[in-house]
């Protein structure tokens, strides 16, 4: 018999798969499902120790001589703060320590609870990893657990090893029992110092690789790299693969897909079985389209590999089996002479999609009116190219990435934490450093919130600033939640008057402003020509109820 509550099942489920067996345990109440859990799996080796100061050091006395992770159990309170000094010691010594400290449930920590302390990150400083579970009542909180769980253990097993310390909250009743086998739970599975990736372990991701008609790779932003983009050019020849990379991966190619947004939402559900992937791989930082997020976690691989330096077990998916742990060149440069054309449409399947999606919006956009998305259209036909462009984030980054990237340009944007507040600066900042044009696409909440970043004596002459003023956050008007709620205008979208011009003066910043499209193209004509001299503000004022309307029936299109 085994306990029935599930994430100490998922927990010794994960243990037994990595081969962690050998535990230290000290009795106590709250640690029961813990002890019951080990106790009904013949699979674990115990050793009871009354006293958890004593077990701390026991087990660290085993993992020495036998070279591998111990596992050591204790209950809450002084009990888990007992294990601090083994725990340095380990630290220290690299000695690999899986420490599970039972826990009261947060709501009743510093309630005047028996036996309760703040456990919760106790040992951080002399832990590789400190983590504390959820209690799993919803489904989210039991797959970040198995993430969670499964990063841990990856650590403690890696080639740099030390303690790790899991901080398990558990409530009552503690004595539940099941009579059914321990469940399979998802094994992450994570291979360290891929700089020189071992033969036998090339050997079986390229095998799977070639073996397979449906595989995707998806890249998250990057900055310009050409030995990356070389290597990503050459694995997109085979035609049963496919890379989806938006403007700010800075990769290119004829066989990549680089307006993924709208691709994927022209996708039908009778057809998304075409387009699932059987393999995923995946490298670099966020990408911004939550359709293709949403897509993938609908539509699972059987297999995700990303591939992280850090050896982070990133899992944007919901669905990660393997963490590489490389820089994705050094992995990338001895895998892909490994890949051989498996000569399947897969690939034909997505850019067709992505191909008949743009003619349709072109077609529709010619006959729509001024507004953000026909204005992004004109500018990112205008932007010089091989110059450099930073993208706001909210609306600004969707709505120029629906079209495809100016050629040779390079793309950034703040899309590491997603807000508002410092896109500006950052082109401000890049601008000054950089000798070619510089052009930043922004919306006027960002503009005006970060306006701070005009007060510069050295103000780069390279800069062009767009501002698209639609008269509030208009990306409240595309997404559906906001969208209905009758607080839209007011405390969401922020409605407002204000216009750029008198900022630009305050600043001494040459002004320029288009409320259609010829005065768009001929402010942009103005900006971009090779005698302009001087930084600029060109604020583009547009109608955000319009905006908003014609980006919806964009969408529709996609889907007739």
């Amino acid at each position: 018999m085994i306990t029935d509550k599930k994430h100490i099942q998922q927990l010794a489920s994960l243990l037994l798969q990595k081969g962690i067996t050998d535990v230290v345990i000290s009795p106590g109440s709250r640690n029961a499902p813990l002890i019951n859990q080990f106790f009904g799996l013949p699979e674990f080796t115990f050793l009871n120790v009354v006293d958890e100061r004593s077990a701390g050091y026991q087990a660290l006395g085993i993992a020495l001589a036998k070279r591998k992770p111990v596992v050591v159990v204790c209950t809450s309170g002084t009990a888990a703060i007992n294990y601090g000094p083994a725990i340095a010691e380990a630290f220290y010594q690299k000695i690999p320590l899986v420490v599970l400290t039972a826990d009261r449930p947060r709501r009743w920590v510093d309630q005047a609870d028996g036996q309760t302390v703040r456990q919760e990150n106790l040992f951080e400083n002399h832990t590789l990893k400190s983590i504390s579970l959820a209690e799993a009542e919803r489904d989210d909180d039991f797959r970040h657990n198995n993430l969670q769980i499964n990063e841990t253990l990856n650590l403690v097993l890696s080639g740099n090893p030390g303690p790790v310390h899991i901080n398990i909250p558990l409530g009552e009743p503690l004595y539940g029992f099941s009579d059914e086998e321990l469940p399979i739970f998802r094994n992450i599975d994570f291979q360290s110092g891929y700089n020189q990736i071992p033969e036998s372990d090339l050997k079986i991701l390229s095998e799977k690789w070639n073996a397979s008609t449906r595989k995707m790779m998806i890249v998250g932003q990057l900055s310009p790299d050409e030995q990356i983009n070389s290597l990503v050019q050459k694995l997109a020849e085979d035609q049963g693969t496919i890379v989806l990379a938006e403007h700010l991966t800075n990769l290119s190619g004829q066989h990549l897909v680089l307006s993924t947004d709208v691709a994927v939402a022209a996708i039908s559900p009778e057809e998304r079985a075409n387009f699932q992937p059987e393999i995923l791989l995946t490298f670099g930082q966020q990408i911004v389209s939550k359709r293709l997020k949403l897509f993938i976690r609908a539509n699972q691989p059987n297999e995700h590999w990303h591939i992280s330096a850090s050896g982070e077990h990133t899992d944007t998916y919901n669905s990660l089996s393997r963490v590489i742990s490389s820089d994705a060149f050094s992995f990338l440069k001895v895998f892909v002479p490994e890949i051989r054309n498996t000569g399947s449409n897969y690939r034909e399947i997505w850019k067709t999609t992505e191909q008949t999606v743009l003619q349709l919006q072109e077609k529709f956009l010619k006959d729509s009116p001024f507004c953000d998305l026909t204005a992004c259209k004109t500018i990112t036909e205008l932007i010089p190219g091989h110059s450099i462009v930073h993208l706001g984030n909210s609306s600004s980054v969707r709505l120029i990435q629906m079209f495809e990237p100016t050629v040779g340009c390079e793309y950034y944007g703040n899309r590491g934490t997603s807000g508002i507040d410092g896109s500006l600066s950052t082109a401000v900042g890049f601008g000054l450093s950089s000798e070619k044009i510089n052009t930043v696409i922004l919306g006027e909440l960002s503009f005006f919130y970060d306006s701070n970043a005009l007060w510069n004596q050295h103000f780069p002459k390279n800069l062009r600033i767009i501002v698209l003023n639609n008269g509030g956050g208009n990306i409240f008007r595309l997404i559906g939640g906001p969208r209905q709620s009758p607080a839209l205008n007011e405390h969401f979208v922020a409605q407002h008057n204000l216009k750029a011009e008198g900022l630009a003066n305050a600043f001494g910043i040459n002004y320029l402003k288009a409320e259609n499209r010829e005065e768009l193209l001929k402010a942009l004509n103005t900006i971009f020509a090779p005698s302009f001299s001087g930084p600029v503000i060109l604020e583009v004022l547009t109608d955000g109820e319009i905006s908003a309307e014609v980006f919806q029936e964009c969408y529709q299109q996609f889907k007739k």
